[in-house]
């Protein structure tokens, strides 16, 4: 039994990680598969964390006068980060009137390391309601696309390429109010469709459909289910750490 474990920073795009589970030299589609899903798990996780990034306070998004461009979304490593908040009903943020908040945002982001590099762009279409009067808690819902293209070049073995296409479905993610009594999500769940290509020197394309769910539980411990078709592998998350660990064995011991 092995614990696989990633950290993510406020920089971690990271798709890093087949990477995690490769050593560039090993060839077998077993060896191969493991990375593979162990990649999309990274790159769903990344998604999430700037999904919940994206969860912050309407006052945060109204800002006090430089509106919505105040809001500290854009992280390191961002090459550009653009977003429209419409507040309904009216034209600006009420604490007590306003009912629910839509947010439009993309952003893309390179990121380039010694053996592999990364390019990201994702687009999110947000929407949060309870807002009006005295809240307990807010939800969220929305949708997303994004892409991923990293190149990774280990120092012996083929070159590895994988290029992503994901479709993201935020759905009923319940945020408590205020955050500070419970700063992690109540409950709701987001899923990402991911359509991967795997490209390595000398073979053909591989593609796959990886469907990867993420289900909050008011902890700062959720779990991930990443199923390529022949059947799930779980994550744990921790959401404070930004930690992603699977247990697994693999068939060659």
């Amino acid at each position: 039994m092995k614990t696989w474990k990633t950290p993510f920073a406020m920089i971690a795009v990271l798709a890093v990680a087949a990477a995690g589970c490769e050593d560039g030299t090993t060839d077998t589609n077993d060896f191969d598969n493991d990375g593979l899903i162990a990649d999309a798990a990274l790159v769903a996780a990344d998604g999430m964390f700037q999904d919940l990034a994206h969860m912050q306070s309407p006052t945060s998004w109204a800002g006090s006068a430089a509106g919505p461009e105040a809001v500290p979304i854009e992280i390191q490593g961002s090459k550009t980060f653009s977003r429209t908040v419409t507040f309904f009903p009216g034209d600006s943020y009420d604490p007590l009137l306003t009912e629910s908040m839509h947010i439009v945002s993309d952003l893309t982001r390179q990121v380039t390391h010694t053996f592999w590099n990364a390019d990201i762009a994702r687009h999110r279409d947000m929407t949060v309601t309870g807002l009006a009067g005295e809240e307990t808690v807010r939800t969220w819902n929305g949708s997303g696309t994004g892409d991923v293209f990293k190149s990774r070049h280990p120092e012996g073995g083929a070159v590895r390429t994988y290029d992503m296409e994901s479709t993201a479905t935020i759905t009923n993610v319940v945020r408590a109010v205020p955050r500070a009594d419970n700063p992690w999500p109540l409950s709701g769940t987001i899923t990402r469709v991911i359509h991967a290509v795997r490209t390595k020197e000398g073979e053909d394309p591989v593609e796959k459909n990886l469907t990867v769910t993420i289900t909050f539980n008011g902890t700062q411990f959720v779990k991930m289910v990443v199923d390529d078709g022949t059947g799930p592998v779980e994550y744990d998350v921790d959401l404070a750490e930004r930690n992603v660990n699977r247990r697994f064995q693999r068939k060659n011991g």
